[in-house]
């Protein structure tokens, strides 16, 4: 697991700083990512990402901010009253000369860690005065896979799942085993540790209308 980079989850303020309406606008500055080299961007706000209300009613726009630290990469989703909805850190790990390691393929990937949605409710770190948001997994994964591009590591990403968290990423997400009972490396097999296969990359680029 990847420490912390020791950063107070209250970094926002939980209370109102400003007037604010989450639901999505078509007029309104929408600021997305879609063309955003995440990498390049310095620490902070660093655009907007589009959501579903988890009562469906329709969509928001949540904030981004990036903070990096220790070889690490922290992402916090908040709203426009700045209380944090989710976070994620990842962990770029590029590997040079690969065969000497005797892999296949390019072992390079951006590993996933700590991912959080407070607001979704049942979740052991469910925040009951947050509003429901869905699409908050999905838009961390994605912002996952947009790093794993950026660095050279070809879009793979890798995670280590929590059992309740099983169901999103194989059925939603489509990712596999890393290490099956009958691969070569069926000595480092664990249930929980996945990756993303080739064949879904596209598709959880594009997933909920992708970044």
């Amino acid at each position: 697991m990847i420490k912390p980079l020791g950063f107070s989850q209250n970094i926002y303020s939980a209370q109102p700083s400003k007037k604010a309406n989450p639901t999505f606008k078509g007029t309104q500055q929408l600021n997305l990512l879609t063309k955003t080299n995440i990498g390049n961007c310095a620490d902070g706000f660093i655009g907007r990402l589009k959501v579903r209300l988890g009562n469906g009613s329709g969509e928001a726009l949540l904030n981004l901010s990036k903070r990096t630290g220790m070889g690490l990469e922290e992402y916090k989703i908040y709203d426009d009253f700045e209380r944090i909805i989710g976070e994620v850190q990842i962990k770029i790990k590029k590997f040079v000369n690969y065969d000497r390691l005797e892999y296949p393929v390019d072992p390079s990937h951006v590993f996933v860690d700590n991912l959080r949605n407070y607001s979704k409710p049942g979740t052991p770190y469910h925040n009951k005065d947050l509003p429901y948001y869905k699409d908050i997994g999905t838009r961390f994964l994605q912002i996952a896979q947009r790093r794993s591009d950026e660095s050279g590591c070809n879009g793979n990403i890798k995670l280590i799942a929590k059992n309740e968290s099983m169901p999103f990423y194989k059925n939603v997400i489509h990712m596999k085993e890393e290490f099956p009972p009958n691969s070569p490396f069926k000595f480092l097999h664990n249930p929980n540790s996945l990756y993303l296969p080739p064949e879904w990359k596209e598709a959880l680029s594009k997933l909920k209308g992708g970044l």
